[in-house]
């Protein structure tokens, strides 16, 4: 099978740049003199923390750098590149639709910042200060970092105050957002929260919402399994997200964000996008309908997380069992952050004395089970795979795990066992020589006692209150025969009877009775009895020469 393969967006450049200087051309040409249009300060406050390093620049665009094993390391948020930009293209918006009745300097108007590859919109924050990183990680005392940016450098009348923190050892850090109205009247906008995702240096991925509490939007690479996406909070007196959404690059910032304060203004439509596409998404909070008044705060946040597979866990990583019963081996398959690869493909391979291949499917705990029916006795090694991207390949970022079965065998060989014949040890007379014939299933050791039951005389018996006559039968025991059984070959076992109870017996018709026994080669036995009706054949006259 040939495996699919992907040009990352960052080996892509021309067209990014092209998209970019069209979108920087549009926000030129769509700004008044009263906006500020000055390009992002290229170097943004870096909150080291471990595993992740959060970067915020002075517009509030944020990127995460997740530690990796062989730095320079990708981050999550486009471009992402290794050892290159640290300002990624994610970040916080106000947009005043036009058609509502806002201050001139903000009406009709989209704030945000000067990205790498969007979103260019019709106006730029204007920096205002950004502090230092304080605290030392811990979940008492979190990294944090304070940056201010508004929406016109002299007058600030529309003040941001974002606020980053992060408790080292997470794989999400948390973003406030404080919107300070220092207008004279009532402001109505939409805040979003936007970003153009990467993933392990990939940027495609499909789209990921779960319903919470909390909501969570974003993608998971299909090949990586690694997530990315926002966590929807309360805290802090946020309000809940009015709409959600995960859509392609450049649509994020074409569709949504840059026509956000149109007539009608666009906004999210809380679908996502279930194909494999170049993976972005957002958040919306509507504010229109009673507005934001004259020196007052509206606080927003959220959870930016970023999650890479967890190891893939196999519960009983050793087990045994009779042969014969099944051994159910459970997988659970989760993120950094416990969230379960629901739906998700996981892949194994049986080797051993039961070989097997397959795929079950992860349900919403992402846990599936692995049986091994242990139908032959001996050892199994079970791998498995979460397979991301469904190509029965596993990829060097796809969690595996193995895990070890072994069946005792403790099952009984299965035979069939016939009896033909009637004259023991053969010859005399007419009718077939006696031959018992066993087949088995496997490898055993083959066992017959004989027996011939003879009749005796009436034997008398007083008791207290009558007399009665009881018939007893002698058992006259033959010689016990051997011999070996290979699986699928019958064994022919002949019946002999010793010449002096042959001579003793002859031509009388008696009853044999026979105790098969077969035992395999870890001790389990079967015994099987047969009873015929069989007559002792009559020595034969030798005929004497006439001299």
């Amino acid at each position: 099978m040939l495996k699919r393969t992907r040009t990352p967006r960052a080996g892509r450049p021309p067209a990014r740049r092209f998209l970019a200087a069209l979108f920087a051309v549009c926000a030129v040409l769509g700004a008044t003199a009263t906006v500020a249009l000055a390009g992002p300060v290229a170097t943004p406050t870096a909150i080291n923390g471990n595993p992740l390093t959060i970067y915020v620049g002075p517009q509030g665009q944020s990127q995460a750098v997740v530690a990796c094993d062989s730095p320079p390391c990708p981050g999550i948020y486009f471009p992402g590149t290794p050892g290159g930009s640290t300002l990624g293209d994610a970040g916080f918006f106000l947009a005043f639709p036009s058609a509502l009745t806002n201050p001139t300097n903000e009406d009709g108007f989209v704030f945000g910042f000067d990205g790498n590859a969007g979103p260019f919109p019709k106006a730029q924050y204007s920096s205002v200060n950004q502090g230092p990183v304080t605290g030392d990680g811990s979940a008492g005392n979190p990294l944090t970092q304070v940056t201010k940016y508004a929406t016109a450098a002299a007058v600030q009348q529309v003040l941001v105050t974002e606020t980053t923190t992060y408790v080292n050892g997470a794989h999400q850090f948390t973003t406030k957002w404080q919107v300070t109205n220092n207008e004279a009247a009532t402001i109505k906008y939409n805040a979003f929260a936007a970003a153009d995702f990467l993933f392990e240096g990939d940027d495609r991925g499909t789209g990921v919402f779960t319903v919470g509490p909390p909501r969570f939007i974003g993608g998971t690479n299909v090949d990586s399994g690694q997530s990315g996406g926002f966590q929807e909070t309360t805290a802090d007196g946020s309000p809940p997200w009015s709409f959600y959404q995960e859509l392609p690059y450049p649509d994020v910032w074409t569709h949504v964000i840059q026509a956000s304060a149109d007539d009608p203004p666009a906004q999210f439509d809380d679908t996502v996008d279930p194909d494999d596409v170049d993976n972005a998404g957002g958040v919306e909070w509507d504010n229109t309908s009673t507005g934001l008044p004259a020196t007052q705060t509206a606080t927003y946040e959220l959870v930016s997380r970023v999650t890479v597979p967890a190891a893939l866990q196999l519960n009983p990583t050793n087990g045994g069992a009779p042969q014969g019963v099944p051994i159910n081996i459970t997988a659970t398959a989760v993120d950094s952050d416990g969230n379960p690869y629901a739906g998700k493909t996981l892949h194994f391979d049986t080797t051993g004395v039961n070989p097997a291949s397959g795929n079950v499917t992860l349900n919403g705990s992402g846990q599936g089970v692995i049986t091994d029916p242990g139908t032959n006795a001996g050892g199994d090694t079970i791998a498995a795979f979460v397979d991301f991207n469904n190509d029965g390949v596993r990829e060097a970022a796809e969690p595996q795990a193995s895990a070890l079965a072994t069946f005792v065998d403790h099952v009984a060989p299965s035979c069939k066992v016939s009896v033909k014949g009637d004259r023991p040890g053969g010859g005399g007379g007419a009718g077939n020589a006696l031959v018992i014939s066993v087949n088995c299933n496997e490898t055993a050791t083959l066992s017959v006692s004989s027996s011939l039951l003879l009749p005796t005389a009436h034997h008398s018996s007083v008791g207290a209150a009558k007399k009665h006559k009881k018939k007893r039968r002698r058992a006259i025991k033959l010689p016990r025969t051997t011999a070996t059984i290979t699986p699928g070959h019958a064994v022919p076992v002949n019946i002999k009877v010793p010449k002096g109870i042959a001579r003793k017996y002859a031509g009388r018709k008696l009853t044999a009775k026979f105790v098969i026994t077969v035992k395999d080669g870890v001790g389990n036995h079967k015994t099987i009895k047969k009873t015929k009706k069989v007559k002792i054949a009559k020595p034969k006259h030798r005929k004497h020469k006439k001299h």
